[in-house]
């Protein structure tokens, strides 16, 4: 039986996606039987990759250069664990991490089920001392490349609106239907946009119209 036919046998689906092979319906599977299906297809990635005909390279994670931890006496091997995990994850599901200052962020693809945004964000909350030992080698996402991404999301998703602060800073507003990896991904963008979403006047998104904007009460 091959790695698909085994996938398909426990009620998933998989699909190369945007380089990468996504497994497609976990949400609708018991907890116990979607976490099956996830290390069966992190395990068995490449096999994966061959019987779907794709031969592009995954996506880019940031986490690339991430090896195997193999000492469990070394200093935080715990983290580098996490670490590599998440990276293993991002390979399947298209989640990129990057630092933006001296935080360290994660983007998840919009539609990303709640679970696995979840799994995710739990991985980098323990990844993160590693990581930051290693900031050097992780790709910056700059503010102004944060807001472009930000201005993409609001394009395709007018839901999405900012509210000015006492400070005249921008806090976002998030459509009530929106997922959880729609809501992390912009929020994660948000934070490193910083004040260059604050000074930025929008005009390229709605020019003449300021009705994205709400004032904070």
């Amino acid at each position: 039986m091959s790695t698909i036919d085994v996938i398909r046998s426990m009620g998933a689906e998989v699909a190369f996606v945007d380089g990468a092979v996504e497994v497609i319906g976990l949400d609708v599977l018991p907890a116990d039987v979607a976490e099956h299906v996830i290390a069966v297809a992190r395990e068995h990635k490449e096999e994966l990759a061959r019987e779907l005909g794709a031969s592009a390279p995954g996506p880019v994670t940031g986490l690339e250069w991430i090896s195997k931890p193999t000492d469990p006496d070394a200093p935080g091997y715990d983290s580098q664990w996490a670490a590599f995990d998440l990276a293993d994850l991002g390979n399947i599901y298209s989640i990129r991490v990057a630092r933006a200052g001296e935080r360290v962020l994660a983007v998840y693809p919009p539609e990303l089920e709640p679970e696995l945004v979840a799994y995710a964000s739990e991985l980098l909350a323990e990844a993160r001392d590693f990581l930051r030992q290693h900031m050097d080698r992780l790709p910056v996402l700059e503010p102004a490349a944060a807001v472009e991404h930000i201005m993409e999301i609001m394009r395709e998703h007018p839901g999405l609106r900012f509210t000015r602060g006492d400070d005249g800073s921008r806090w976002p507003i998030y459509p009530k239907t929106w997922t959880a990896g729609q809501r992390a991904t912009s929020q994660a963008l948000w934070f490193a946009a910083g004040d260059a979403l604050d000074r930025d006047d929008f005009t390229r998104l709605f020019p003449g119209d300021d009705t994205m904007e709400e004032t904070a009460s």
